[in-house]
């Protein structure tokens, strides 16, 4: 009880420094630090999400998904097929109108996007290398979507074809099952002359997203999901010594939210590996999150705040093995529904962290 008593004491006698790096001069033994980015930048980027929850189809004015399948069909037997089916299974209620083409060169589920087929191969055409034909057409409905595939184009999907792609044809965006559902998933069923059906079930699928109108500046400090927008803050705590004690860091902002999707939007952050300065948007960072937050923008005015202490405490106790290269905030994951928010540079409104510290005894600090 006592300790606790003498810690309150402590912290009531505080002192607060809404300062920069460079402006702070002694510590006191005890206090709170409020800094403003040293560094800070934005950058977007394609990434692969073939190992999304879902399928995700659709466009509108600023964005487009499209969906690939791939089947592992066999060539055998073709001409007794009377007719084949493209069943599918829509999680929302949005009506989205599409085509069915086949692809034309190979493709990877966990490296597709609307750059590349695969970790080495660049589509020829951005968005995917298409026949010109269609296998057929329909709209997404609520329960379940057959689509009835050109029959004359079997032979060419089987032996020449690289899976199926669906292209949106109108406005509105829809969420499919994909293959991970045993039941729901992505499947082909073939009909036969004598009243026989085969079933081929999805062996890859992925959907590719790509931005069409959005109109960012140089300077826009982004953080978005499906094709990711990432902004890099890097802050200077070179004044705290290694023997200090983090009691809190917390990193707060109030994003502007620009293009949304769904009302809960997941955020992160990453610690950098790599120094920012040297590999720019090429840097690593760590995989696993230091921090997340699940944001809901009920309000253009409401703060945005994730808990970094353990990482702050790292950055400064061991400086050598867990350099401060920075930070990442990101969509998490980034495979969302798309969404857009826009941080501001400067103002009550732009990124700070605050961190509240106890330094040690003088004669233990001198040493």
């Amino acid at each position: 009880m006592k300790f606790f008593f003498l810690l309150t004491l402590l912290l009531l006698a505080c002192n607060t420094l809404p300062v920069g790096f460079d402006q702070l001069t002694n510590l006191p033994e005890s206090g709170m630090l409020e800094l403003v980015p040293d560094s800070l930048d934005c950058y977007s980027r394609h990434i692969p999400l073939g190992y999304a929850d879902w399928l995700l189809l659709g466009r509108d004015e600023q964005y487009e998904s499209r969906v690939l399948l791939k089947f592992p069909l066999k060539d055998s037997a073709l001409d007794s097929v009377t007719g084949v089916r493209l069943i599918l299974h829509p999680l929302d209620s949005t009506p989205v109108t599409f085509v069915c083409r086949a692809c034309s060169t190979e493709w990877s589920t966990g490296a597709v996007t609307w750059l590349l087929a695969d970790s080495a191969t660049r589509w020829l055409t951005p968005g995917g290398d298409l026949w010109e034909f269609t296998l057929g057409s329909a709209t997404l409905a609520r329960e379940s979507t057959v689509v009835e595939l050109d029959r004359s184009r079997l032979t060419l999907l089987a032996q020449k074809s690289s899976g199926i792609m669906l292209l949106p044809t109108d406005t509105g965006f829809a969420a499919i099952t994909n293959m991970t559902d045993a039941k729901a998933g992505p499947k082909l069923v073939f009909h036969y002359a004598d009243g026989k059906e085969r079933v081929y079930y999805a062996t890859g699928d992925a959907h590719i997203v790509d931005t069409l109108n959005i109109r960012s500046q140089l300077t826009d400090l982004l953080i978005g999901a499906s094709f990711a927008f990432r902004t890099y803050l890097k802050f200077r705590i070179d004044t705290l010594p290694p023997e200090v004690t983090i009691l809190r860091a917390q990193l707060s902002f109030t994003p502007r939210t620009i293009y949304r999707r769904s009302d809960t939007l997941k955020l992160a952050i990453h610690r950098l590996t790599e120094s920012y300065q040297l590999r720019n948007r090429h840097a690593g960072y760590e995989e696993n999150a230091a921090a997340t937050t699940a944001y809901i923008p009920v309000a253009q005015d409401t703060m945005v705040s994730l808990d970094i202490t353990t990482l702050v405490q790292n950055w400064v106790s061991h400086p050598d093995s867990f350099p401060n290269h920075g930070l990442l905030i990101t969509a998490e994951p980034e495979w969302q529904r798309p969404f857009r928010l826009k941080l501001s540079r400067s103002g009550n409104t732009a990124p700070r962290l605050k961190i509240q510290y106890i330094l040690p005894p003088p004669d233990r600090f001198s040493r």
